[in-house]
This record gives structure tokens, C-alpha cells and sequence, in this order.
């Protein structure tokens, strides 16, 4: 394609979007609002998902041992699981001191009497505390480690950590699900939009048909159109959107402190160049769709 004809679709492309302002201006709008809702909704299930990691990492075994187990065999026989990142073992004496200051207590006061004697003993175990480098791993893990010889009673937050796994695998498939509904309305209202553009200039089009005009001679500045108009509302989008999420993270950081919200310059411009990109891709699919009624074969 010579530079001449590159030049005259562009140029061609660039007027009709400026000729036809109004619907222009509603294209750019509803592409915006969609890129909005669709971005909003991915930084909400992305930092959802990130905190229900955070918790389900934080989700350790407690490997309790029998009085007459053999410490570092059991030791040997955890960390052998690959699946296992890390075991740290707790003493009796260090398991009753923090049960103890959890709920305010003095340990040595549940451990003798005024006079130094024993009351009623420590009826804690030695134990492992276990963890494994995928949260998904846990409920594996505690069935091995209860057929390691030496163990008596393996126990972890089950109810929790499988509820918080369940969420994290639900907020990826209802964000993909939600994510691709949304795209395909912003597909819909680019593609109506060059629908009418295209109506409008039916008769023009015709003619440019019977002259000899190649279809695609004639699809390209719609396209150009659709491209520009989905560019202007990925950006619009992303001129609103990342502000107010920049906003709502210092807000959340100093307030909500228990609240661990994704935050990196690097991330946010990478997610702003992806919404101006995915208004791009919206725009040149949505032309190609409202194309393929009305531009066909001579």
C-alpha cells in the first residue's frame, strides 16, 4: 500500500470520527463507562483474591507428638514432603507460654504453686508447626503427616482455609465471567456505533463500490474510526480509574490498616496501558462487527 493511500484512510478515518461528533462522543462515553466498570471490578477481584492468599498462607499445621516420638525423625519425615516449605518445632513449654499470653495469663502460674510445686502440669504435646508453599496443599499435607510415625493428632483451621480457598477459585471464575459479559457489551455499543455511522454513509459507499473500490479500501477508515474511539475511551477510563484507586489505597492504608491493598506505580501504569489497549482491540473488533452487514462483496 503506497504512503499516499496510507495518508488519505487515515486522514479519512480521522474526519469521519470528528465529522460525526455527537456519535463520536457517545462511542468514546460508553467505551469509557465499560472500560471503567471492567477495570474496577478486575482491581477489586484482584485485591480480594490477593487477601484471601494472604490469609490462607498465613494457615499453618499443627503436627502434635506422641510423649515417646522420636523428634527428628519426625522432623526428617516432614520436611521429606516437597510440598512442605517450612516445620519449626514447639516445645510443650513454649506451646503452654503462648496459650498462656494469648488469654492474659502467666504461664509459670499454670505450671506450679506458691510454692514451687506443680498444680496441674503441662497438658500441652510437643508439636510442628507446618507449612506448605501452595495454600491448596494443606489438606494433603495433614493427611500424610497423620501416617508419620510418632505423630498423634494432626489439626488445622479447616473450615477457614478451605473457605478462603473456595472464595479465592470463586472470585477468578466470576471475574472471568463477568470480564467477558462486559467486553462483549462494549463490543456491542462500538459495533452499533459504526452501524450508524455506516448507515448514514451508505449511499457514499455504494458509490465508492460501483467505482471499483476495494471493500477493504473501504472498511479501513471505519476501523480507524472504531481504533480512535476506542483509544479515547480506554484513556478516559484510565485517567479515572487509577487516580481513584490511588486515592482509595492511601485512604484504606491509613485507616484500614488490617486492609492489604495491591499498590505499585509500576502495576498501575502497566494496568492503564492495558485499558487504553483493550479500548483499542474493543474499538477495531467493534468496526469489524458493525462492518460485516453493511460492507460486503460488490
Amino acid at each position: 500500500m503506497r504512503l499516499n493511500t496510507v495518508e488519505f484512510l487515515l486522514s479519512e478515518g480521522w474526519e469521519a470520527a470528528v465529522r460525526n461528533g455527537l456519535v463520536t462522543l457517545a462511542a468514546i462515553s460508553n467505551t469509557a463507562v465499560a472500560l471503567l466498570i471492567l477495570g474496577g471490578l478486575v482491581l477489586v477481584g484482584i485485591n480480594v483474591e490477593h487477601m484471601a492468599a494472604l490469609q490462607a498462607q498465613a494457615a499453618v499445621i499443627t503436627v502434635e507428638l506422641e510423649e515417646d516420638a522420636d523428634t527428628a525423625e519426625v522432623l526428617k519425615a516432614l520436611v521429606a514432603n516437597p510440598l512442605v516449605s517450612h516445620a519449626q518445632f514447639v516445645s510443650k513449654e513454649e506451646a503452654l507460654r503462648r496459650t498462656a499470653a494469648s488469654v492474659g495469663l502467666n504461664a509459670e502460674l499454670l505450671e506450679t504453686d506458691t510454692g514451687g510445686e506443680p498444680l496441674l502440669g503441662n497438658p500441652l504435646p510437643d508439636s510442628f508447626t507446618v507449612k506448605t508453599a501452595d495454600p491448596q496443599d494443606i489438606p494433603q499435607v495433614a493427611r500424610e503427616a497423620e501416617q508419620i510415625a510418632g505423630v498423634a493428632k494432626v489439626h488445622y483451621a479447616q473450615q477457614v482455609t478451605e473457605k478462603l480457598l473456595v472464595l479465592a477459585r470463586g472470585i477468578k471464575i466470576s471475574g472471568v465471567v463477568v470480564a467477558v459479559l462486559i467486553a462483549v457489551a462494549t463490543l456491542m455499543v462500538i459495533s452499533t456505533t459504526i452501524r450508524l455511522t455506516i448507515h448514514a454513509r451508505r449511499q457514499e459507499i455504494r458509490i465508492m463500490q460501483l467505482v471499483g473500490a476495494t471493500n477493504w479500501f473501504i472498511r479501513v477508515p471505519f476501523i480507524i474510526e472504531g481504533v480512535l474511539d476506542g483509544l479515547a475511551g480506554g484513556a478516559v477510563a484510565a485517567a479515572i480509574l487509577l487516580p481513584v484507586y490511588g486515592y482509595v489505597q492511601d485512604y484504606v492504608g491509613q485507616n484500614l490498616q488490617f486492609v492489604d491493598l495491591i499498590y505499585s506505580a509500576e502495576a498501575l501504569l502497566i494496568f492503564g496501558l492495558g485499558l487504553v489497549l483493550c479500548g483499542i482491540l474493543f474499538g477495531a473488533a467493534g468496526s469489524l462487527m458493525g462492518l460485516r452487514r453493511y460492507v460486503r462483496p460488490a
